[in-house]
């Protein structure tokens, strides 16, 4: 009995001694360097003023005294955060969404925060999720999927949550937080951030509920409130997968899943106050249907591939970077513009299955700086010149240098070969595909 009680009183010690760890963070919040660690963080993302109109540059003019000022007014507890500035992205279905930007100031304050916090939190969230994490990352969370899948849980719930970011209830999220941090000053620092309101075309609205998305603080924020739906679904030993307000569980039968889904609702809707999407919420038999998550079609329980809106919003990128009707140096316009938005789409998207997906897109972009080579070389005998340097035996063109259609000839291909791409280093995505696969060849 007496052994048991010492036990019992070494755990509630122990307990106590983690919490008295969090009890006073403030001061390493306004810590002179965490806030400037912050500041270049918040320049490397780079991003839009805030309502005061003072830009990331105009802010490090006079870096230290800014900082300094900052840090005094949290020491003195005077510090106010500003509303965001309200701005709509459109998105691929033609509605809006809202993008919530705070004062270059306030992103310091909120990436100086989330310093802090996110080692604290870190200790407690689950490997089933992968949004906005150190050293997680979207590829992760698809391959845990496509294991999923392939280990028989070919049942999908495919989940969404309605308005997320801006449905969170601030007392619910406060109460959270509490759970790993009790310093008063560091939640009334967070509530500022929630609380501090909406400036859109000159009006200004209170922000009762959620967590604008656009600021630093805001996918930790999110994190947070959704470990709830990890904790419950991971006890339970269901398979879930979730980036950051996205996630699908698989299961191994459709009966399973509706019962998982009827949890999950309850849990979302009734304790958490959230709204399941009625209409973007369902369950799928994958090896009938496909289902789409971060950017990659899912099939037959194996196969993953990008999804048509990816495939389109990636030429739709090229298209607007290769335009016609523009001369340039193709090799420095290739490194500077062309290259990174290939190199960047091609690394995300290549570990899947693409291969002939990336060839095609591969001679569709050829023919595009074939195009724009034509247009930029303006007079048909500079094209005569190059088939005569690279020995052209024949008859020398008569074409028009800005037809579209005149990019897919003979004659142009002779002059610019896809071994001139290799010269000046367009990068190639079926080489990435290649890279990533060595062992499909």
């Amino acid at each position: 009995m007496n052994e048991s009680i010492g036990k019992r009183s070494l755990r509630v010690v122990e307990n106590s001694k983690k919490k008295r760890k969090w009890y006073s963070l403030m001061d390493k919040v306004w810590n002179y360097q965490n806030l400037e660690q912050a500041f270049y963080d918040v320049r490397k993302n780079r991003g839009s003023h805030g309502v005061d109109k003072v830009t990331i540059k105009e802010y490090e003019v006079e870096l230290e005294h800014n900082l300094r000022v900052l840090q005094e007014s949290l020491r003195m507890k005077t510090y106010r955060a500003k509303p965001v500035r309200r701005v709509f992205i459109p998105k691929a279905d033609g509605s809006k969404r809202p993008l919530g930007i705070p004062t270059v100031e306030d992103r310091i304050l909120q990436a100086a925060t989330k310093r802090i916090l996110e080692p604290i939190f870190e200790q407690k969230f689950l490997d089933c999720s992968f949004g906005f994490r150190p050293n997680r990352s979207a590829h992760m969370a698809i391959d845990k999927i496509r294991q999923d899948l392939m280990d028989g849980y070919s049942f999908v719930i495919d989940a969404d949550i309605k308005t997320y970011f801006d449905s969170i209830p601030h007392d619910k999220l406060i109460d959270l937080i509490k759970e790993e941090v009790v310093d008063s000053s560091v939640l009334a620092l967070i509530m500022q951030f929630l609380k501090s309101g909406i400036l859109e075309n000159g009006s200004f609205y209170e922000s009762d509920t959620g967590s604008p998305q656009g600021g630093v603080i805001s996918p930790l924020l999110a994190n947070i409130y959704l470990h709830p739906l990890d904790e419950m679904m991971m006890e339970r030993g269901h398979r879930i997968t979730r980036y950051a307000d996205d996630f699908v569980i698989c299961c191994k039968s459709r009966k399973g899943a509706e019962r998982v889904l009827r949890t999950v609702v309850k849990l979302l809707e009734e304790i958490l106050g959230l709204k399941v999407h009625p209409d973007k919420t369902k369950i799928i038999d994958n090896f009938e249907e496909p289902f789409i998550f971060l950017g990659y079609v899912f099939k037959k329980g194996y196969f993953h591939s990008p999804s048509d809106k990816a495939v389109k919003k990636f030429k739709k990128s090229i298209k607007l970077t290769t335009k016609r009707n523009q001369t340039v140096n193709l090799e420095e316009f290739v490194k500077h513009r062309l290259n990174p938005i290939i190199r960047g789409w091609g690394r995300y998207f290549g570990i899947g299955f693409s291969k002939k997906l990336f060839q095609q897109l591969d001679s569709w972009i050829r023919r595009r700086l074939r195009m724009i080579q034509l247009r930029s070389w303006r007079k048909i005998r500079k094209l005569h010149r190059e088939l005569r340097k690279r020995n052209w035996e024949g008859e020398l063109p008569h074409l028009s240098m800005t037809r579209w259609r005149n990019s897919m000839t003979q004659h142009v291909h002779f002059a610019i070969p896809n071994e001139r791409f290799r010269e000046i280093k367009l990068v190639f995505l079926l080489d990435i595909y290649n890279e990533l696969h060595p062992q499909r060849g």
